[in-house]
């Protein structure tokens, strides 16, 4: 018998479908299948696949002196303070 013979002689069967469901059935049971790793993670939020430890996260820096604000912003502050400012809202 020939391949075209076989698959019309299953094919008067009704065994047709079954034998093309075993072809495209998994070979390997989900017993052994190798099971999968658990992603890592920081508490909810996943650890990005790029992720270096021991590197600083991307936009972020180190931690070292506090950023202290010039004489400029001083003296904008105290300017801010001391004006009378309109607490209203404009009437429309």
């Amino acid at each position: 018998m020939t391949d075209q013979d076989d698959i019309a002689a299953l094919r008067q069967e009704g065994d047709l479908h079954v034998y093309m469901r075993s072809l495209i059935r998994p070979t390997r049971t989900p017993a052994t299948a190798k099971p999968r790793r658990d992603r890592r993670t920081w508490g909810a939020v996943p650890i990005p696949p790029d992720h270096k430890p021991g590197a600083w996260p991307p936009g972020t820096s180190p931690p070292g002196p506090e950023h202290q604000p010039g004489p400029d912003w001083d003296d904008a502050v105290t300017h801010y303070r001391t004006q009378a400012h309109d607490t209203e809202e404009p009437d429309e």
